[in-house]
């Protein structure tokens, strides 16, 4: 009986030392880092690869270093007070030396505490300074700006960005259908004035024709016109079209 009390307490003593021994390993991806939690206080960041860990004592919470994508829509004012609809792309990543300054300030959604009011804010404020006819023309500026002004704003915060850009924006169905009766009256304005230009060229070319015809080009005309036959009836002393000196 107290052989088989003492094999069970090896069996139990080896289940625990096997289930230590595996809480106490753990594993760190390529492009990310672990922020050692121990009772909820941040003690470590470990890197890829094997790490050691404290069982049952320590808590590791994964933190991506790779390139992210963020978009953002949103419905922005121009500065005449017109709306824009616009994607904003972001491309950015977590400083690998400030992983765990990140985490204790925004946590693991740095995203909804920081990068999406951040970006909302800049988007909003640059396009409000610029009229909504100069957006196409401008949108390489403005994403400019906005990448720089964002920047600036999270400078410091444990964020690197990468890149940023307006990749798509649309205009409200009032301002479109705006731009396309100002473009109809700029063409039938167009169209009237090459009419009427058209018609002084003519007049004026019709002046000049009637200013060259003497009377012998006339009678000539009038000759090439007629059809070999007197007419019945005439005045004068001279037959038409013939004057004989």
């Amino acid at each position: 009986m107290k052989a088989i009390s003492k094999y069970a307490a090896a069996i139990v003593l080896a289940v625990v030392v096997l289930a230590l021994a595996a809480g106490s390993f753990y594993s760190i991806d390529t492009g990310e880092r672990g922020v050692v939690l121990r009772f909820g206080k941040l003690t470590a960041v470990a890197g890829e690869g094997l790490n050691v860990k404290m069982p049952f004592v320590d808590e590791v919470k994964k933190m991506s270093i790779r390139d992210h994508n963020l978009t953002l829509r949103a419905e922005v004012s121009s500065s005449d007070i017109q709306t824009i609809a616009v994607e904003v792309g972001l491309v950015y990543s977590l400083d690998p030396q400030q992983v765990g300054r990140v985490f204790q300030t925004y946590g693991q959604d740095i995203e909804r505490t920081l990068l999406r009011p951040t970006l909302s804010e800049k988007v909003n404020a640059v396009i409000a300074e610029y009229p909504i006819e100069a957006f196409v023309e401008k949108r390489a500026e403005i994403s400019d700006r906005i990448n720089t002004t964002f920047a600036e704003q999270v400078a410091g915060s444990g964020i690197l960005v990468k890149s940023l850009l307006i990749t798509s924006h649309d205009f409200s169905d009032e301002f479109n259908k705006a731009i396309e009766d100002k473009k109809i009256a700029e063409q039938g304005a167009l169209t009237a004035k090459f009419t009427l230009e058209r018609m002084k060229l003519e007049a004026e070319a019709q002046k000049v024709k009637q200013a060259s015809l003497s009377e012998m080009v006339l009678q000539e005309m009038a000759i090439n016109k007629w059809d070999g036959k007197l007419p019945q009836y005439f005045s004068g002393d001279q037959l038409p079209f013939i004057t004989l000196k």
